[in-house]
């Protein structure tokens, strides 16, 4: 760097300025970032082997990516990496115990697809529940749906919901809407939260499977869920009935979900995520796709012109908040238990140098710094640094920084973690 470009690099928010985007975002979202002052630079087929090559090269301060592989080798890539954010429905793909590891934040847009999702599986259970898509080549041929399947229909039926997130809840409000009766189970499910939303709560997925018509899933796929619905599952499962799954991963073990389409005439309607199995002879998922009451749809419940212009509106403000506060909006990886066990607060004239002063005797006591806040008083006379610690300072080192030039005075005090962990 040139001796003329003195505040090229002044401070983190200054370097900031540079973003990888490994996404399709709309040209909306570009624009943004290139209005925040940021070399906007996408690249969506970037991937595998070519990842790390282009962070090196290109060495952004801020990753944008849906579904890439970002592991350690693409985090260590470039010193300069401050921030990932993940745009998918999850962010899997992130290694985000390695970017805490480097100090790199990550954020994740949550929520912004929630409303997609919840569209398409709706869109299934129509399906399914009127055998649209047979109806349909009935209708080419000239035949009248008179002559297939008999819709059960769908008022006054029980839906079940499986996974009460964001995407969950949606569905149920749908149903709602729709005249059902909707019970609900999760993991972290409290009947408070299910009175909040006017269902009903089911104790465990067995009950819920013997008490709906319509069961849909939106789970998620992780290894604790793997394999969450099998034969225990669609053994209980009312003959006739529809389940749908928007789920990632393998939350539906699809070998008993071709039995119970078999055995019970089962209606399913699935996105799936990839297409592994589906050409391959004898395998579950190309024998379920073969199934008269099955329907499916290729990664497709994201996909809406409105999910993307609410994730590019939120990429776009998570990286101005950062840009011009230093904080990370939807942040994922900031710890929420610190080891800390002292707050001071350091009255200080606001002059260069005090912290450094402030944090020299800290660190000659060998005591470490968890998280510090520095606010400015209205005329920007003076500061208070609110600065918490690892343990509480001896006499000695509170009087060292009482003396320490331009402090006004110090307070200390414990932090209670029973009233935090």
């Amino acid at each position: 760097m040139s001796e003329q470009e003195p505040t090229v690099f002044a401070t983190p928010l200054a370097m900031a300025s540079r973003v990888l985007v490994v996404d399709r975002l709309g040209a909306h979202a570009l624009d943004g970032l290139r209005a925040a002052g940021c070399d906007a630079i996408q690249n969506p087929m970037l991937e595998g082997a070519t990842l790390p090559d282009a962070m090196r090269d290109i060495e952004p301060h801020i990753l944008v990516t849906r579904d890439a592989c970002v592991d350690d080798r693409v985090l260590g890539a470039t010193e300069r990496l401050a921030l990932v954010i993940g745009t998918g429905p999850t962010i899997e793909r992130i290694d985000v115990e390695a970017a805490s590891n480097r100090g790199i934040f990550v954020a994740h847009c949550p929520g912004r697809t929630a409303s997609a999702v919840a569209e398409l599986a709706w869109t299934l259970i129509l399906a399914c529940d009127r055998d649209l898509v047979n109806a349909t080549q009935r209708a080419r041929t000239g035949q009248r749906s008179e002559g297939g399947r008999e819709a059960p229909g769908i008022a006054g039926r029980t839906l079940g919901v499986v996974g009460l997130g964001q995407v969950g809840q949606e569905v149920a409000r749908r149903g709602i809407a729709f005249g059902m009766h909707v019970v609900a189970w999760s993991r972290h499910i409290t009947e408070a939260r299910c009175n909040a939303l006017g269902i009903d709560y089911c104790a465990n997925l067995v009950n819920l499977a013997k008490l709906s018509d319509v069961v849909n899933v939106s789970v998620t796929g992780n290894e604790e869920s793997e394999g969450l619905l099998g034969d225990k599952f669609f053994q209980a499962l009312r003959t006739g009935s529809t389940i749908v799954n928007t789920s990632l991963g393998s939350v539906v073990n699809e070998r008993a979900l071709l039995n119970a389409c078999r055995s019970k005439g089962i209606r399913a309607g699935l996105d799936l995520h990839s297409a592994d199995g589906m050409s391959s002879p004898g395998s579950p998922l190309a024998e379920l796709l073969a199934e008269p009451g099955v329907i499916a749809t290729l990664d497709a419940a994201a996909h809406t012109a409105q999910a993307r212009e609410s994730i590019d509106h939120d990429v776009v403000r998570i990286v101005r908040q950062w840009l011009e506060t230093g904080t990370v909006h939807s942040c994922v990886n900031r710890s929420s238990v610190s080891s800390a066990t002292t707050l001071i607060h350091v009255r200080h004239l606001n002059r260069p140098g005090v912290l450094v002063g402030i944090f020299d005797v800290l660190g000659q006591a060998s005591i470490n710094v968890e998280e510090m806040e520095n606010v400015i008083c209205e005329g920007n006379q003076a500061a208070i640094a609110r600065i918490h610690l690892n343990e509480l300072p001896t006499e000695r080192t509170m009087r060292q920084i009482r003396e320490a030039p331009h402090v006004l005075g110090v307070h200390v005090q414990s932090i209670r973690r029973d009233a935090r962990d």
